[in-house]
């Protein structure tokens, strides 16, 4: 049977550091008892409860030591790991302290801080430029109706203002997902149950049909993020499906939340790549029942900046199921 070593730097630190302690040990006390410098009690021969408690006090005295080593020596590792972590879902984090650790530890510090400021001015002028955009573009379309209300045929007329307003539809959901980091939520204690209770309420009084199942407890939740995240995966369940229903449980310290529709579901292949951005399948490139192919992405996005996910998957007896994990212990 191959021996396998935890991929962990901790673990490796921790058996390099004991066998190497454990090594200088045996040979500095053969050493000494070749020199006759060792007392010579402690390591005669046959049984010898002195001898055997020597041992095993030195042999916890190296595990301590190569324990207290190892922690220090992978504790800047794992605060890297957890900036890094804590950077693919908040840009603006508090930078890292740059004068702890060996000269080593503060250089690549500083260079990680300088790398997160770079990317941080970076999405301000992104932003910038998308306000600039918003901007530019509103400005012909609102004269773009005032205009479409002098047209004479009604019919045009009608169709002229549905076309301003699908493009203004799409403007306002392209901009909205590309600046999508630009004010953080605060997180708050969210009643997730009633929350979606009122989402499927508030369908069913204009013409839908939803149903909810199950129960969860509070868990602090970014609350606009989140009921647009549902709002997105009920709207496009009731867009291709006709109907849904929820069903909220607790499973493995997660809350789920599976929005199952009555459609013909999402071929195998393409249940991934539906999440990309402008994304739409073929058969929902009409006006009426297709999208701009973002919906399911900024639900995604959403789920991911508060620790969760969201997958697809289809339904053995008809239709889809979009399931949405969020952690119970997030902080």
């Amino acid at each position: 049977m191959k021996f396998h070593i935890p991929n962990s730097l901790f673990v490796r630190l921790f058996i390099l550091l004991f066998f190497i302690l454990s090594l200088s040990y045996f040979a500095g006390r053969e050493i000494f008892i070749s020199l006759g410098l060792d007392h010579p009690v402690a390591f005669t021969a046959g049984p010898n409860p002195f001898r055997l408690t020597s041992v095993i006090i030195r042999m916890i005295a190296v595990g301590i030591t190569a324990w207290v080593a190892a922690i220090w020596l992978s504790k800047p590792i794992k605060r890297f790991a957890t900036a890094a972590e804590e950077l693919g879902t908040n840009l603006n984090r508090s930078a890292i302290d740059e004068t702890t650790g060996p000269n080593e530890v503060r250089q690549a510090s500083k260079v990680f801080n300088q790398m997160q400021a770079r990317l941080q001015q970076q999405m301000d002028e992104r932003n910038r430029f998308l306000a600039a955009v918003s901007h530019d573009l509103r400005t012909p379309l609102t004269r773009l109706k005032l205009r479409a209300e002098k047209i004479e045929l009604a019919a045009l007329r009608t169709d002229v203002k549905n076309d301003i307003n699908e493009m203004t539809s799409i403007i306002d959901t392209t901009l909205d997902y590309l600046r999508g980091d630009e004010r953080p939520e605060a997180t708050c204690m969210l009643d997730i149950s009633a929350l979606v209770h009122s989402i499927a309420e508030n369908a069913n009084e204009t013409g839908n049909m939803i149903t909810v199942t199950g129960t969860a407890k509070p868990i602090r939740l970014q609350p606009i993020a989140t009921r647009r995240c549902l709002n997105n995966l009920i709207e496009n369940a009731l867009r291709y499906g006709e109907k849904a229903s929820l069903e909220i449980s607790e499973a493995n310290n997660e809350l789920v939340i599976a929005i199952r529709d009555a459609g013909p579901g999402i071929p195998e292949d393409k249940l991934v790549e539906v999440f990309a951005p402008f994304y739409r399948l073929e058969n929902s490139r009409s006006r009426n029942t297709g999208g701009v192919g973002l919906g399911l992405s900024i639900a995604k996005d959403m789920a991911i900046k508060q620790g969760g996910n969201i997958s697809l998957k289809n339904a053995p007896e008809g239709g889809l199921i979009a399931t949405l994990t969020l952690p119970l212990s997030l902080t």
